[in-house]
């Protein structure tokens, strides 16, 4: 049976992932909803397949997942998401993606594709709607590039080669905002580019008067960091820098007025290029470095386009600086503004809040939509029609909890935060009216508390109360006759509530096992918000759900009147 990793934000869906596959003769080894989480359970479980996410929770993504898990064993890589496109997918991530939404059989055949091509390299038809097999990187190149120049190529050919990855880096530096970003991809586009295993950008501290490594590729943990010399001439980085003019040294070994630092000879580094990254006033900002393990003459042209890579960053660099003074200016505003402006500093905060969370709401209805695509799919496909009325009724609960969430959201005015004890209140009338008139005789008691929570948190208790709510209406009155309490109460301090949930009814033998279904859900939903779930049944059946209470900021209400 092989092993499956699942890595999706929305536990929801994961859990109906995990459904899906074990249902189809899989083992899941493990759901994760975060990057870290992900190489976790991926190094401590190995498995044969990873079904990932792209989008996953704070704001980590399915491909870094991907890049840090050892795939030299077979591990077959399936992205399944709503956001292809948004990421340039290649070979080097993954064998393939399916795009959503997607039924169940359309997973089960992507992942048979895709143990197809990790053993074969092949992949056969047919494919699933939305499913596509990922290509290598569009320039050709190699993951791993090669230590010297390929003797076949012509000068002019290296030449046009340099130069579109010189115009290919400009535009993304001119499009990323995040210096640390644009330095890390100099050293990588500059390595490969002149086929040379390591490249560092070393930044000079004025106080310490020294060049720090920066950003760098090929070196091992510890380079980045590090002070690499003294800003002098005892370096070749430190040359470069008091002299402004770039420093060839074709063979280390040869040159005994360097003092190099002790990484240069575990490394093996024999020649360098250093080019100063100048600054329009004052002294330059830092040196760009190409290393090589292998002795090497660098041309007029090599340092042309290493010059140029030190130009772009010049003035990244420059802008991350104004972008800097701006900013502390904007903060300096922010706090001499008066308490007459600070009505119009709210709305356009507030404003500019909205439009984060219209984006997070169309990313909650997507996955939501997906999961009742996939439940009605499920249950239209099974062959036990003696079931359908019970599991169309699990479908429209969870719908009619999802949409609450969804009703409180947009009616406060599509906040970060909702009455929690208010939305509850409003799910329990819900479930009077849609149970009432099949269970007449069952009353359902709901004590009410004001509670604002994060919509996460929101949303994971509502699911787990409705769960628990339906549990009780299909299975603890046979004579439909009882009682169902729940209550929401919030300790003293503030900073902890719970939830004890009450029916009279038969009561039940609680299995601490079950992952598939009902109170595995309610687990790890608990587990989610990092609450805790203790059942007790004794002439009856009593839950108490014990969770947190994140701090909440208070949002300004900008449209207050007077």
């Amino acid at each position: 049976m092989l092993k499956v990793l699942i890595a999706e934000n929305d536990l929801l869906m994961a859990d109906m992932l995990e459904e899906i596959l074990i249902d189809g003769g899989y083992e899941v080894c493990g759901i994760a909803r975060t990057v870290d989480e992900g190489v976790a359970l991926g190094k401590r479980h190995k498995p044969d397949l990873a079904l990932l996410d792209l989008r996953l929770v704070a704001g980590g993504l399915g491909t870094e997942i991907a890049a840090q898990l050892d795939r030299t064993g077979g591990l077959g890589i399936l992205y399944a998401t709503g956001n292809v496109g948004q990421i340039d997918l290649t070979k080097d991530d993954g064998e393939a993606y399916l795009g959503k939404p997607y039924r169940a059989e359309d997973v089960l055949r992507a992942l048979e594709i895709v143990e197809e091509i990790v053993s074969t390299g092949k992949a056969s038809l047919p494919f699933p709607s939305g499913f596509q097999v990922l290509k290598p990187r569009s320039n050709g190149a190699a993951k791993e590039p090669e230590y010297k120049h390929d003797t076949r190529d012509t000068d002019i050919a290296r030449l046009l080669r340099q130069q579109a990855a010189l115009s290919a880096f400009g535009s993304f530096a001119l499009g990323e905002s995040n210096l640390g970003k644009v330095l890390t991809e100099a050293t990588r586009v500059c390595a490969e580019s002149l086929s040379v295993p390591f490249c560092k950008v070393c930044r000079y501290r004025a106080e310490e008067d020294d060049l720090l490594v920066e950003a760098g590729v090929g070196w091992k943990p510890g380079v980045v960091g590090c002070v690499v010399s003294r800003a002098d001439k005892s370096s070749p980085q430190g040359r470069a820098f008091i002299t402004g003019e770039p420093v060839i040294c074709a063979d280390l070994s040869k040159d005994a007025s360097f003092l190099l630092p002790a990484f240069y000879g575990e490394h093996g580094i024999i020649s360098t290029l250093d080019v100063v990254i100048k600054k329009k006033d004052g002294q330059p900002w830092g040196v760009l470095e190409i290393d090589n393990p292998k002795r090497h003459i660098y041309d007029e042209h090599d340092v042309n386009f290493v010059t140029g890579f030190a130009n772009v960053l010049a003035e990244a660099v420059a802008t991350s600086k104004r972008n800097s003074i701006i900013q502390a200016a904007l903060d300096q505003m922010k706090d001499m503004v008066e308490d007459r402006d600070r009505l119009l500093a709210a709305q356009t905060r507030l404003l500019s809040e909205k439009g984060v969370l219209a984006q997070e709401l169309q990313h909650r209805v997507r996955n939501n939509l997906q999961l009742v695509y996939g439940m009605l799919n499920k249950q239209i496909e099974s062959p036990d029609e003696g079931s359908g009325a019970e599991a169309f009724g699990a479908i429209a609960r969870r719908v009619m909890t999802l949409a609450k969430v969804y009703d409180h959201l947009l009616g406060a005015g599509l906040t970060r935060t909702i009455d929690f004890g208010g939305y509850l209140s409003s799910l329990c009338d819900a479930f009077k009216d849609m149970e009432n008139p099949q269970h007449r005789n069952i009353d359902l008691i709901y004590h009410r508390h004001s509670l604002m929570l994060d919509l996460d948190t929101a949303t994971a208790l509502g699911l787990v109360v409705a769960e628990l709510i339906s549990n009780s209406y299909l299975h603890a009155f046979p004579h439909d006759t009882g009682t169902i309490n729940v209550s929401l109460n919030v300790a003293k301090s503030g900073s902890e509530a719970t939830i004890n949930f009450v029916d009279d009814g038969l009561g039940f033998i609680p299995n601490g096992n079950s992952k598939r279904r009902g109170l595995g859900l309610v687990k790890r939903l608990m587990e989610q918000i990092e609450g805790s779930a203790k059942v007790s049944s004794d002439h009856g059946t009593a839950w108490m759900l014990k969770f947190p209470v994140p701090t909440i900021a208070e949002e300004p209400n900008v449209f207050a009147t007077a």
